[in-house]
């Protein structure tokens, strides 16, 4: 077969002939190959640029979620689905104007599940202690409590007047507000789109936010004063036979005994689980003073993934970022993987006030606490009085 080359080469046909020659195109596969070599890099834009707004805390309200569309009981707000730039954020304003996860539909989530935080989850700690403190208190109206010896008396007088300081406002109220200000910081690093540089992943779950070290200094600077206070109160329970009496159960405090299982703690239920609800049995202790004590086992622990706590090496910003202890366009201070938590908190609109849990009985001052002592051993020495009198009689009768 001679090709339509061959015979322009032989002058078969004249050179005008060349330009209405049709040209042979390749073959089916060779195009698709061809496609895929010019299509694959753009797609791989396209698909990282869809991963900015995939962060694995906030997979229930990622963008296009299967299943979500119809939903029973209505549809859930959801992040963006690129980095969109907004200017009306009002949580968390300081990324308004900047490339970013969250919009105005969005931030109703971040209402709701920090308001669980804010009215559900921390109050019911404290609430659950006055619950306990009462159940303590009732040990007073038992028969074990008549028969108790004077000392084991005060052991339980003093073990609820431990109970007042972590309880009042004065000494829990800003170790709550720095919790609040923590969890409207993760609340906010959802509108991150670089939330990959500030975690560990494995297997599409993040195994650890990387929270900067002045983050856990500062909370246990503000969280100290209500730590030494909860360690006077589980060592006064412990010391006192009565107060184990007690029906309800004790709080667990160990979380405030020192900085790292403060940190460690605030990380495993608030840094790993931002947009968690509140059980039902810290609903009803928040609410209705009570009902929490015996529930305590399917808390936290039932709503935590299994972490790897061995702190895998951070990734790094890529090179075009600030460096180590510059000012980021954001306005945070950057610390190569590490986020500033708290800052991100104190920059929210979120309401971070603290009301707290109050003693179930009225701090007693220095001066009462002394005069009820005075009246106990008045009480003690009017009951030994007959017994002395009697003797007395006896002995001057004998004399007679």
């Amino acid at each position: 077969r001679i090709s339509s080359c061959d015979r322009i080469r032989k002058s078969e046909a004249p050179a005008a002939m060349l330009f209405a020659l049709p040209l042979e195109l390749p073959s089916p596969m060779v195009l698709q190959r061809l496609c895929l070599f010019v299509l694959l890099p753009l797609t791989g834009h396209v698909s990282g640029l869809d991963e900015q707004c995939k962060d694995p805390l906030f997979e229930t309200h990622w963008y296009g979620k299967v299943g979500y569309a119809t939903r029973l009981g209505g549809h859930i707000q959801e992040m963006n689905s690129i980095p969109t730039v907004k200017t009306g954020l009002t949580l968390c304003p300081q990324y308004n104007g900047k490339a970013s996860c969250c919009s105005e539909e969005f931030e109703r989530e971040q209402q709701i599940y920090y308001d669980y935080f804010r009215n559900d989850i921390f109050p019911s700690k404290l609430q659950r202690i006055s619950v306990h403190e009462q159940s303590v208190r009732d040990v007073m109206n038992t028969a074990g409590y008549t028969a108790a010896m004077q000392v084991e008396r005060e052991q339980l007088e003093l073990a609820l007047e431990r109970f007042n300081p972590v309880l009042h406002p004065s000494v829990n109220g800003e170790c709550f507000r720095t919790l609040l200000t923590y969890a409207a910081g993760m609340s906010c690093f959802a509108c991150r789109s670089d939330w990959f540089a500030y975690v560990t992943q494995e297997s599409g779950q993040v195994l650890r936010v990387h929270v900067h070290p002045s983050v856990c200094m500062e909370l246990w600077s503000e969280c100290e004063v209500f730590g030494e206070a909860a360690a006077n109160l589980k060592q006064a329970l412990l010391d006192s036979a009565l107060a184990k009496q007690a029906k309800k159960q004790v709080e667990d405090l160990d979380m405030f005994e020192d900085q790292q299982s403060l940190c460690g703690w605030l990380h495993d239920s608030v840094s790993l689980h931002p947009f968690r609800k509140p059980t039902e049995a810290e609903r009803e202790a928040a609410r209705r003073g009570g009902g929490g004590g015996e529930e305590d086992e399917e808390e936290e622990m039932g709503r935590r993934l299994k972490q790897d706590r061995n702190e895998t090496e951070r990734r790094r910003l890529q090179q075009d970022e600030p460096q180590e202890g510059e000012v980021g366009e954001d306005g945070f201070a950057v610390h190569r993987g590490e986020i500033d938590v708290l800052l991100e908190g104190r920059l929210s609109a979120f309401d971070r006030s603290w009301q707290g849990a109050h003693s179930s009985a009225k701090p007693r001052s220095a001066h009462a606490r002394l005069l009820a002592r005075w009246a106990v051993f008045a009480l003690a020495c009017l009951a030994a009085l007959p017994c002395s009198s009697s003797t007395s009689a006896g002995r001057l009768e004998r004399g007679a």
